[in-house]
């Protein structure tokens, strides 16, 4: 292949493999945007601007992100108000006071975020643009004030006075008329004003100003003379006769429990000496005049509680001197008006110490709500001493620590707390006083364990703690102390830990019964008593049970354990002592016999038995008689043995048994003082039987044949020393050892 062939080649693989990395690049940045987490909003057009006192909601959402678990929160404090749930619902109602009238708009930041729980953050902030919005109710368009000259007359602007108050403009007012703050025109004009005021009408300015947030609304109202309602001339007769209403927005909406007045007016008629009535006024409770003079003040139960306006129809007619009449029928909007729930009078509430003291507020009569609401008890942390709880039912738990006993008995306690209407939540603070027990009360005697029947054996211990306390203090104890109908128990079973902490504590002993086996049951009656002489008891029946005394039992079996290896060791010393001196035997009777046979093979050679020969020990004679040249000698199998040396086989027959003795005495006793090394190993039925067993290892077959001596007293002493010494195995305890250990 040609060289330019190959260029070529590489050429076209690299453009195969840019032209790939291209499209994993593509392909990953793809998938890339696709796991980007974000944030989505409304898409309506000015989602994001609202006015004050506006409600403000929607829904959030996300996509995007490895896992779709979203959770939205905000990033930082929420601010203003602002609410927004996990799922991202959110929620805002701007208050009227966040923008001034001089800012007409103000821009709110807001940054919110969302996560997954495979840990992705994505986070957005939001201007909402707030605009300033008035809660005054617009004032336009007021029906005239007409006025009547020679009597006071009367015109109420409705407005919300709890919210909002009128003020006059300065100098608008003619002499004489006065405006109330809830927005009542008074005037009683002089016969001049009037005469000027059918000629030329006027126009008063006032301002309805909103308590809370400064807002202000300009009205104008129009006074004209009652025979006319515009500047026409007084004596044009209007056609018909018509009843005027106000024209002011929201006149007829009332709130419960609150006053409304109303001046009817009307014009036209062949005759202007008109006379007002309300026809159904009996019904509802209205008082008027035939002046056109209506008040009505509805009482708080007009309007269900659970619904929040009731319409009250009412027919008000005119009528003037030649029999015409008008008449219309409006509906007076009645809001139902919440009350706070009321607290009369409280009776005191008064505590021990030592126990847990209870007050329940909610069955108190002097607790109420006037619109029959339910009620929950809400309590001021802050105020509440330590350890006091208060539920929502009104269930009111308290038990005072010492110190804080002692303090209320220098000065009460006056406790605030709340009690809340449903669903309004109308709020009514309430104090109750708190007071120490004005009782004698007797003190209390707490025991633990408490149960009033104990069960134990004479080589156990009753231990009863007692804790004692008095509702009126504790320095109010005198004296605490037990009577018992068995004399065995002793006083100082009692001790004092702490003034008011106590503690009983008594074991039987061994010695408690004499005979084996007994059983009694006694009662021991604990008592306290206070300064005053009150008394409290409690009473206990103890049963106690006869108990094998372990310690002199581990005693005797100790010493049992120990004597018998204590045995063991002597014999084993003795056979040990015996054993090192038939071993010499042993090694004499070989050499008797070697003797013997080196002088039976030299008889036939010698005329005479040299002395050498024999041994000097030996009693026998020395000297045999020749014959024939020939020496010759008879020697008995006794007489040579004895003479001579002892017989080997029967001093290694004897060895060999001690040996084989040795042998069974160590292993079984070793065996034995591990086994009953511990002292509840020594309390088994077995102890006894292999005891025996050892015991048993002591009698020897071939006593008379070793011929050990009885009275042999074995030079090494048996101390716990030289017991380990012959026996590894062996736990010496010194405790229960009556030998000196060395």
């Amino acid at each position: 292949m040609s060289n330019t062939s190959a260029n070529e080649e590489n050429k076209y693989m690299n453009y195969i493999i840019s032209f790939l990395i291209g499209v994993f690049s593509l392909l990953g940045s793809i998938t890339m945007a696709q796991n980007e987490l974000s944030l989505v909003f409304p898409d309506q057009k000015n989602w994001n601007v609202v006015q004050e006192g506006m409600p403000v909601e929607f829904t959030m959402g996300a996509q995007g992100g490895l896992s779709k678990n979203y959770s939205f929160q905000f990033k930082g404090d929420s601010a203003l108000g602002m609410e927004l749930t996990k799922e991202g619902k959110f929620t805002w109602l701007p208050s009227f006071d966040l923008v001034t009238a001089e800012e007409a708009k103000k821009v709110v930041p807001v940054i919110f975020e969302v996560s997954t729980d495979g840990g992705q953050v994505a986070t957005r902030q939001v201007e909402f643009v707030v605009h300033n919005q008035s809660r005054v109710p617009p004032i336009a368009g007021l029906q005239p004030f007409f006025i009547k000259p020679g009597s006071e007359n009367t015109y109420s602007v409705s407005v919300d006075s709890n919210n909002f108050s009128i003020q006059a403009e300065d100098t608008s007012l003619p002499e004489g008329m006065t405006l109330s703050a809830t927005g009542d025109f008074r005037w009683k004009p002089t016969q001049e004003q009037y005469s000027a005021l059918r000629k030329q009408p006027l126009t008063v300015k006032f301002n309805v100003q909103d308590k809370s947030f400064q807002d202000k609304e300009t009205g104008e109202l129009q006074l004209l003379p009652a025979s006319t309602t515009a500047r026409e001339d007084e004596e044009k007769p209007e056609e018909t006769l018509k009843l005027l209403l106000p024209r002011t927005s929201y006149w007829n909406v009332i709130n419960e429990g609150e006053p409304f007045s109303l001046k009817l007016a009307a014009r036209g008629g062949a005759d202007t000496h008109y006379s007002y009535k309300v026809l159904n006024a009996d019904k509802l409770g209205l008082s008027y005049d035939t002046l056109g003079n209506i008040f009505w003040k509805p009482s708080y139960d007009f309007v269900n509680r659970l619904v929040d306006t009731r319409a009250a129809q009412v027919i008000f007619e005119v009528r003037n001197a030649k029999g015409e009449s008008d008449r219309k029928v409006v509906d007076l909007l009645v809001n139902h008006v919440n009350r706070a729930p009321q607290i009369g009078e409280l009776r005191n509430f008064y505590v021990s110490y030592g126990k847990e003291n209870t007050y329940a507020l909610n069955n108190t009569n002097a607790i109420t709500d006037p619109d029959e609401d339910p009620v929950v008890f809400k309590p001021l942390l802050s105020k509440m001493p330590q350890g006091m709880t208060l539920t929502a039912e009104g269930e009111l738990k308290w038990a005072p620590s010492v110190s804080q006993y002692n303090r209320l008995q220098n000065e009460p306690l006056q406790l605030p707390f709340l009690v809340e209407d449903q669903p309004y939540e109308a709020q009514t603070q309430g104090i109750l006083r708190i007071e120490v027990t004005q009782q004698d009360m007797p003190p209390i005697i707490s025991m633990v364990p408490n149960q009033s029947h104990y069960s134990i054996r004479e080589d156990e211990a009753l231990n009863l703690k007692f804790y004692l306390s008095d509702p009126n203090g504790d320095n109010d104890i005198a004296n605490f102390d037990f009577v018992a109908d068995n004399n065995h128990i002793p006083r100082s079973s009692l001790r004092r830990n702490e003034p008011t902490q106590w503690e009983f504590t008594w074991e039987p002993g061994y010695d408690f019964f004499v005979e084996p086996g007994d059983t009694g049951t006694y009662q021991i009656t604990f008592f306290v008593i206070d300064r005053s002489n009150q008394r409290q008891e409690r009473s206990i029946n103890v049963k106690v049970e006869d108990a094998e005394n372990l310690v002199e039992k581990d005693q005797l079996l100790y010493s049992q354990y120990r004597t018998g290896l204590v045995r063991v060791m002597n014999l084993m010393d003795q056979l040990q002592e015996k054993q090192k001196g038939m071993q010499k035997e042993y090694k004499k009777a070989r050499k008797g016999k070697k003797h013997r046979a080196i002088t039976t093979a030299s008889l036939g050679a010698v005329t005479g038995l040299s002395p050498v020969v024999l041994n000097s020990d030996v009693q026998t004679q020395k000297y045999v008689s020749g014959v024939g040249g020939t020496t010759s000698m008879t020697i008995g199998s006794l007489e040579a043995s004895n003479v001579i040396g002892k017989d080997a086989s029967n001093i290694y027959e004897n060895l060999s048994y001690i040996n084989q003795k040795l042998s069974e005495l160590q292993t079984q006793g070793n065996l034995f003082a591990g086994k009953y090394a511990l002292s509840n190993s020594r309390r088994s039925g077995e102890f006894g039987d292999d005891l025996r067993k050892l015991i048993l290892l002591l009698s020897l077959d071939k006593v008379t044949r070793l011929e050990l001596d009885p009275s042999w007293e074995n030079p090494r002493k048996a101390t716990d020393k030289s017991i380990k010494q012959s026996f590894p195995d062996f736990n010496p305890d010194p405790s229960r050892s009556p030998y000196i250990n060395e």
